[in-house]
């Protein structure tokens, strides 16, 4: 009987004892890689069969044995030439190493036997060998079409649809490739390369540091020496600028395998981001006496280096890498990137060209280029003395007579107070459609920021959305132009971030950020970055609570160190750290402290700033507990009250969870233990699942008890305070006593001034149609105080200002208006109510310069006659005539 096509390709035939070859196999997925290649051993005179072959040729790669892998999978092949999976793996060390003459005959090998029927198409593995060798082939229609065959083949077999996951990633097609690594964990669980995928998933996505954690540490579970694991958890250290942790993950890579390409690109990543110009040619060039002509080493590099603000450098690097390496698709897209984020269009559209010619497949290029082919050139530009724009021919008056003018107003500021002037043009560039601003900045839509600066250029979402206050976001951006250069891209992020925070906060009062009851907490609860670790809580933040808090530390930071020392001190600085200095020492010897007084004072500083908290009882800060520690039982006796502490923290960390079955149960334990229902956590956690649960009575009855101590208990305890007022407000409201509600979102204001979460919900309770007799007063003055706390919110700021100018309070509209003007620059009514009310107030100039941006933006028809009549005698006044007089001339 003839052998079928699998038995000829040589699949499952085997002559290893099944039970060695199983343990080999367990041993290469747990990372014990020299007892996969011992239990693989076979008696002399015996050729190993093509299984066991395999495993021992991955254990010898993992351990960077590739000489003895390939030697290992060129007799494996000459003895079954038609083995694909076996062909697959010795490409695979071709290409690990390189070799693309000896590649070359077993790619064309693969196409002569797909095309002459010799794939078993049945066989997930031999479809996915097919697919992974003719991708070396930059293939890539063919691999695609191929996996999607081996997945359906055998959908129980997970190796396929990990291959395909990855490639995805290769092509930043996010979504499919998470799509593909949850098909392979569905019949895999443990599957580590798997959880790596989605580990990378969440980063590529939306830089989820802590579900890519939860990843890694799954991967790491079963493969504790997982390459890929511990690559990504150096490379987020790098992001965060933690060096030492990322040099000691890349050592712990190469104790296992000293050759790993991934530890010598990050090697040389952290190299150069420590100006060791020499460690990074030692790691180039011993990685390309493994590898020549490597162009992924040099585009991983480079892109490294542009999340560090290192565009000038990771330029370098990658021109390098398209020298060595000419048609490496993944360094030309890196390389086109990097030029256009240092403005050079030309040269940057046309390395994106070349790496498309190569790769049509990759998705960040391919929107680029479509952004470049057909959004751009729609788009128009403008100068003014010292910037550039480029914006969406709907915003050019917004922008040209209202954006452009502040933004060199405030250059002009930042020039003398740095005292010197970045390379220009500075350009921004501001688009209408949010995709569009994302494309221009990552390549991909969808981006958690509404702008940022590589240097000399910035990108926005245009200031006409509304969807952010456009002033603070750009002066910022703006900021961080001056501190990148003096520092020469040097300056840390947590340094650079403050600063940009700090000349928002001198330029407008509103612009401040108040976070300190946040900061209050966090220190309490010991979840406050040292300085030295701070911007590595930038890239650590778990949510966007954690980032906001990140950006409040980094703002408290530098107002304590421009108040204590001075302004002059932090340019210093600046100068420091472009010097190549690196540390928090760098900041200490600026102000001329010790490390550990430069913290101490910090601190202190925070202290004092947030000593009113002291005196609040503050549950939602004290009690919050870390959601992976919320389950833990105290290991102490059932009945005592640390236990019943303990389930009550976990119900307020299940509550955050949204489950309220889980928060209901702790808060069951908790007070079966004696004296557990009077501890004030459990009374706390009991209100909090009632307010959850709309069991507003229940809920009132508890925050009381808590915020107005029974007679007779010490009057001296802290009880009352911010937490537990807005809790009674919200309960209030859900009884429907407006009255009451209002009392205590006042009491709420009182205990943080600084927050605009209660003068928010007071605003929303103020506008309740259900008020008897109109609020429309106290809802004004409310918008004022959030608007002064927030200056966000586009719908509230046009009320205030309109509000004001129907009851002719021209002197409040005067200070208003701006507010509004700074989130919708292009909205004809501000400037015109802003024009009246300069004009009423005597202001005749800035009255004309308001009614003429009015004008310019194109006012209702009703409204424009009387605005040019206004404006004709503001610029009457200025001319030194009378109105009056004009008339009678005329007549």
């Amino acid at each position: 009987m003839p052998p079928t096509v699998a038995e000829a390709n040589g699949a499952p035939k085997t002559n290893a004892r099944p039970g060695r070859l199983s343990a080999a196999q367990g041993a290469l997925r747990s990372g014990r890689y020299e007892d996969a290649l011992r239990l693989t051993q076979t008696p002399a005179r015996r050729d190993p069969d093509a299984a066991t072959t395999l495993v021992a040729a991955h254990a010898e790669i993992s351990l960077g044995r590739y000489e003895d892998a390939r030697r290992r999978l060129e007799a494996a092949v000459d003895r079954a030439p038609r083995n694909l999976p076996l062909r697959h793996v010795l490409c695979d060390v071709l290409a690990l190493r390189g070799d693309r003459a000896a590649l070359k005959p077993f790619i064309d090998r693969t196409y002569d036997d797909w095309s002459s029927g010799r794939v078993d198409r049945r066989r997930a593995d031999d479809l996915l060998a097919v697919a992974a060798i003719v991708r070396l082939d930059d293939n890539w229609p063919d691999a695609n079409d191929t996996l999607r065959a081996a997945v359906r083949a055998e959908p129980r077999n997970p190796k396929p649809n990990v291959f395909w996951g990855n490639i995805f990633l290769e092509k930043h097609a996010v979504s499919e490739a998470e799509a593909s690594f949850r098909a392979a964990l569905a019949v895999d669980p443990d599957n580590p390369d798997a959880r790596v995928g989605l580990a990378n998933v969440h980063l590529q996505k939306r830089y989820d540091v802590a579900a890519a954690e939860r990843e890694l540490s799954a991967a790491l579970s079963v493969n504790g020496r997982h390459a890929g694991a511990l690559a990504i958890q150096a490379e987020m250290a790098l992001d965060g600028e933690d060096f030492a942790t990322a040099a000691a993950l890349v050592t712990r890579i190469r104790h296992v395998n000293p050759k790993n390409a991934a530890a010598a690109r990050l090697a040389a990543a952290h190299a150069q981001l420590l100006d060791d110009d020499a460690g990074y040619r030692r790691e180039r060039d011993a990685h390309a006496s493994i590898h020549p002509a490597d162009g992924d080493f040099f585009a991983t590099v480079a892109d490294i280096l542009i999340r560090h603000r290192r565009t000038e450098d990771a330029r370098a690097i990658a021109e390098e890498g398209a020298t060595v390496d000419p048609t490496n698709a993944p360094c030309l897209s890196v390389l086109g990137t990097t030029l256009l984020r240092l403005g050079d269009e030309g040269p940057g559209v046309e390395a994106l060209r070349r790496a498309w010619k190569r790769d049509p497949y990759d998705a960040r290029t391919y929107n680029l280029l479509e952004l470049y082919d057909k959004v751009i050139p729609r788009t128009q530009t403008f100068a003014t003395k010292h910037l550039a724009f480029r914006i969406d021919p709907s915003a050019r008056v917004a922008v040209e007579q209202v954006v452009a003018p502040f933004l060199e107003e405030t250059y002009a500021r930042y020039v003398a107070k740095y005292g010197f002037e970045p390379k220009g043009p500075i350009t921004f560039e501001l688009y209408t459609n949010p995709d569009h601003f994302a494309i221009r900045t990552v390549g991909l839509p969808g981006i958690g920021v509404d702008a940022v600066c590589f240097g000399r250029v910035i990108t926005s979402q245009s200031p006409t959305n509304g969807a952010m206050n456009w002033g603070m976001v750009l002066a910022h951006e703006l900021a961080h132009v001056f501190a990148i250069e003096l520092s020469k891209s040097r300056v840390p992020r947590w340094f650079t971030e403050g600063l940009s925070e700090l000349e928002t906060m001198r330029a407008r009062p509103e612009w401040r950020r108040h976070a300190e009851r946040d900061l209050w907490g966090a220190a309490y609860r010991g979840e406050l970055a040292p300085l030295a670790a701070l911007s590595n809580a930038f890239t650590r933040a778990r949510n966007a609570e954690e980032a906001t808090r990140a950006y409040a530390e980094s703002a408290a930071a530098l107002d304590y160190l421009d108040r204590r020392f001075g302004f002059a001190r932090l340019r210093d600085a600046l100068v420091r750290f472009g010097s190549g200095q690196r540390g928090l020492g760098v900041v200490a010897a600026a102000v001329g402290v010790s490390v550990d007084d430069l913290e101490k004072g910090f601190r202190a500083d925070l202290a004092t700033r947030g000593a009113a908290f002291d005196r609040q009882y503050l549950p939602a800060e004290t009690l919050r507990t870390r959601r992976a520690a919320a389950g833990a039982r105290a290991q102490v006796a059932p009945s005592s009250a640390q236990n019943a502490e303990t389930e009550a923290r976990a119900g307020l960390a299940h509550l955050a969870d949204g489950d309220a079955d889980a928060a209901g149960d702790a808060l069951r334990r908790a007070g079966a233990i004696p004296g557990g229902k009077d501890l004030r956590s459990v009374i706390f956690l009991t209100g909090e699942l009632a307010l959850a649960l709309r069991k507003a009575d229940e809920a009132r009855d508890a925050f009381l008890r808590l915020a107005i101590p029974p007679v007779g208990q010490d009057t001296n305890a802290v009880t009352d305070g911010y937490d537990l007022r807005v809790r009674l407000a919200l309960t209030e409201i859900h009884r429907r006593d407006l009255i009451a509600a209002e009392d205590h979102l006042k009491r709420a204001v009182a205990f943080d001034p600084g927050s605009a979460g209660a003068t928010g919900l007071l605003v929303e309770l103020l506008g309740d149609a259900s008020w008897h007799g109109s609020r429309d007063e106290d809802r004004l003055r409310a918008i004022a105080a959030t608007l002064q706390l927030e200056p966000m919110h586009a719908k509230l700021a046009r009320e205030l200002v309109f509000g004001l100018a129907r009851r002719g309070r021209v002197a409040q509209v005067v200070e208003a208006a701006p507010l509004a003007i700074f989130i919708e620059p292009g909205l004809p009514a501000l400037h015109a109510a802003y024009g009246r009310a300069l004009a009423a107030t005597g202001r005749h100039a800035a009255a004309a310069a308001a009614l003429e941006r009015a004008l310019a933006l194109g006012p209702s028809a009703d409204d424009e006659p009387d605005l040019r009549v206004l404006l004709h005698a503001m610029q009457l006044k200025l001319s030194g005539q009378h109105p009056a007089s004009q008339g009678r001339q005329r007549r």
